[in-house]
């Protein structure tokens, strides 16, 4: 998804930028500079979360929950990028003539397929929930004694230094 959406997206900034309206360039107009900087950004931590997937990968560490983020957010983004480049083109966009209506409609099987975008939610928060301690679940007092500078949770322990106790009530 983020190959496509990159694609969609080199596609139509020349386009912007060589397309007139009143008398300007429309890439010259603020409104859009910040629309495209915001879709930029997007495509950009869409990029980096891909890339810490694979480094938790390639260092053989647990990465299912970051892959789920890197897809769904991905599939999110190319959704919005391909959305955009098309209001961007203007009328042109929806046309066959060029390939930004493809991309369009590309863009909306990666929120289906492999996981729906709900499914990716799923995992993300059922790895969330693991990560976190929850002692009154568990029938254990909020309050967890801290020995030598180490708080015990269910995911290892944390070095806290100087703290001497932690509470996890609200």
């Amino acid at each position: 998804m983020l190959g496509l959406a990159q694609g969609c997206f080199d596609y139509t900034i020349p386009y912007m930028k060589e397309r007139m309206q009143f008398g300007k360039r429309i890439f010259g107009f603020q409104g859009l500079q910040h629309q495209v900087a915001h879709v930029a950004t997007q495509l950009e931590a869409a990029r980096l979360l891909t890339y810490d997937t694979a480094r938790l990968l390639e260092a053989g560490k647990p990465f299912i929950k970051e892959a789920s983020m890197a897809k769904y957010y991905a599939s999110e983004v190319a959704s919005l990028t391909t959305s955009k480049c098309i209001e961007w083109m203007g009328g042109v966009g929806y046309t066959k003539d060029y390939p930004v209506e493809k991309y369009f409609r590309d863009a909306k099987i990666g929120t289906i397929y492999e996981g729906t975008s709900n499914i990716q939610l799923n995992t993300i928060a059922k790895h969330i929930g693991a990560e976190y301690c929850c002692p009154r679940e568990r029938g254990l007092s909020p309050w967890l004694l801290v020995e030598n500078s180490k708080l015990s949770c269910l995911v290892g322990e944390v070095n806290l230094h100087s703290i001497e106790a932690f509470c996890l009530s609200p």
